[in-house]
């Protein structure tokens, strides 16, 4: 054992000691390299005092490959002012403008060229959610901005262009706050449907004069969501012709509390084979709807376990990862949280009932000074189980007056030991200090060393390049579906090797208000092989592998 002074949280009053076991051959490590890449957009997301709530929230960012050379592209969505956002929520027709919205083309030599002008991307709204998918299932991944505004759906055009669709597609043209979506194949008849949660409804606002001032523990702050009335969500069943039908109310996904709804995500939450709806939202319970495999949902989510955290309490949830952190054959769920709080995890005990296991895993203490947004399970030492990742940042730009806490927070790293989550300190300082939002996992470079993009409410994101030096093998997929969705989204990869099996499942949606490589991605260790490998499709084919090389990323196309 070795004994590691962690300096805390940078905000924090005073250090702290925390023992863990160390690999000595592994230190989990990153590096903002987002200037030498050429990512260097300016996000701005209303003025820096943060009066009215929309300025609080931040944007995502999505990882794609739009042009199909096998290298990960970078989408990054913009806010703007209030200014444009009072002419917005009066329904006024605005022009598109040059920064709402950037698209990166990885050159495939660490940097990354500025494409937007030349793939036709704009947005005139407030940009709050970054999505990508195949929803034609035509070769090409397209594009979905959500938006304070209308949501704008962009489909490939197989040149290296987009053309903006969502009117033609049967999206909604209603002016409205939306935020998280995931794509997902509940009905597995290869068409991907998508789910959109809506946040604060515009009208319960008054966005003349001077902003309304609320109290927090004593400080002026902006007011919501609180006592404001909230957006509905809406699903969309794909019609298989290039377009949508607005289906909530026959899918049994009705909003009916109008709960303030931040990440969504589609995945088998109970173990029956079909693709669930999992919904964070922000000072409400979650909602968790179970697919009834008859087209609709029954929303269980106080039944499962997840509505609340293990002190039957609702929090603010934000974020959302998804991933089997114990190894135990299992999916389980964590969201991020407001500060002077904690982050649940809920761990699952049998199919579909979940417990809070925060406490156990040691993140019951470690994460209450965070306020967490963005976060994900990833393996970044390639030792065979998952660490856990959160990008952090306070609402308050005047947090720091509370004294248990700060505006400016951490991108927070925490190793997976045993089950355990320990801090990584300092994992990118003093690069990965901001007040941040949304956030992705991606390996760029190609190298099985997942990195991570993340977004500040205001200033220029980081790219963190994961540099942790190890000698640990890895493998990682992409599928690509024939029968199913092109997508393979809700497909579970199971590996075996040496003696140790993992899993991992191709989703969509999770994280906050982004999308993470579409690759599965598995840590080996010490192991030099892959005994075997299979492949669940989403519609029930089954492709089994054995002996399969590692450190390199495999293509599989679903067997006719």
């Amino acid at each position: 054992m070795r004994i590691v002074l962690l300096p805390g949280w940078l905000f924090l009053p005073v250090p702290f000691l925390v023992c863990f076991y160390a690999d000595d051959t592994t230190e989990i490590r990153f590096a903002n390299v987002a200037a030498e890449a050429g990512i260097q957009p300016e996000i701005r997301c209303g003025g820096p005092e943060k009066k009215w709530i929309p300025e609080a929230n931040g944007t995502g960012a999505a990882w794609l490959d739009y042009d199909n050379d096998g290298r990960l592209d970078l989408l990054i969505v913009n806010g703007s002012t209030m200014e444009r956002l009072r002419h917005i929520v009066s329904g006024e027709a605005l022009p598109p403008r040059k920064d709402g919205v950037f698209l990166y083309r990885n050159l495939g030599n660490g940097r990354f060229q500025d494409v937007t002008v030349d793939a036709r991307l704009t947005n005139a709204y407030w940009g709050a959610g970054a999505n990508a998918v195949d929803y034609d299932n035509d070769g090409f991944t397209d594009i979905l901005i959500t938006n304070i505004g209308i949501d704008l759906l962009f489909r490939n055009n197989g040149d290296g262009t987009f053309s903006e669709v969502g009117k033609a597609a049967g999206l909604s043209q209603k002016v409205a706050w939306h935020t998280g979506s995931a794509f997902g194949d509940p009905d597995n008849d290869g068409d991907l449907d998508f789910y959109v949660a809506g946040y604060v409804d515009l009208q319960s606002l008054s966005w003349s004069g001077a902003a309304p001032v609320c109290q927090y523990k004593g400080i002026d702050v902006f007011c919501g969501p609180r006592d404001l009335r909230g957006e509905t969500d809406l699903f969309y069943r794909n019609n298989g012709n290039g377009t949508f039908s607005e289906a909530t109310q026959t899918a049994g996904l009705s909003d009916t509390g109008r709960y303030y709804g931040f990440a969504a995500l589609f995945e088998d939450l109970n173990g029956d084979g079909r693709a669930d709806l999992f919904v964070a939202n922000d000072s409400c319970p979650n909602y968790l709807y179970l697919n009834l495999g008859n087209g609709t949902f029954k929303e269980a989510g106080l039944a499962s376990g997840v509505a609340l955290n293990g002190e039957g309490r609702t929090q603010a949830n934000m974020g959302v990862a998804a991933g089997d952190y114990d190894n135990d054959g299992d999916l389980d769920l964590l969201t991020t949280t407001f500060s002077e709080d904690y982050f649940p995890l809920y761990e699952q005990q049998k199919p579909g009932l979940y417990e809070d296991a925060a406490f156990r895993a040691g993140l019951g203490t470690s994460t209450v000074s965070l306020l967490g947004w963005a976060c994900g399970f990833a393996d970044f030492d390639n030792d065979g189980d998952k660490d856990l990742w959160t990008a952090n940042g306070h609402v308050y730009p005047n947090a720091g007056a509370l004294a248990t806490t700060s505006y400016f927070q951490p991108v927070a790293v925490f190793e997976n030991r045993n089950a355990r989550f320990w801090p990584v300190p300092s994992p990118a300082a003093p690069a990965a200090t901001q007040s941040y939002r949304g956030g992705c996992l991606g390996d760029f470079n190609d190298d099985g060393r997942i990195d991570i993009v993340v977004l500040p409410v205001d200033g220029k994101p980081v790219l963190l390049e994961n540099r942790s030096q190890t000698r640990h093998r890895w493998i990682g997929f992409r599928l690509r579906g024939r029968q199913s969705n092109r997508d393979a989204l809700g497909a579970r990869v199971e590996i075996h090797s040496c003696g140790k099996k993992q899993f991992e499942t191709v989703r969509n949606g999770g994280s906050y208000l982004s999308r993470n490589d579409p690759r599965i991605h598995f840590g080996l260790g010490n192991c030099d092989r892959v005994d075997a490998a299979t492949i669940f499709w989403p519609n029930g084919n089954v492709q089994r592998m054995k002996d399969l090389a590692v450190n390199r990323y495999v293509t599989i196309e679903e067997a006719r």
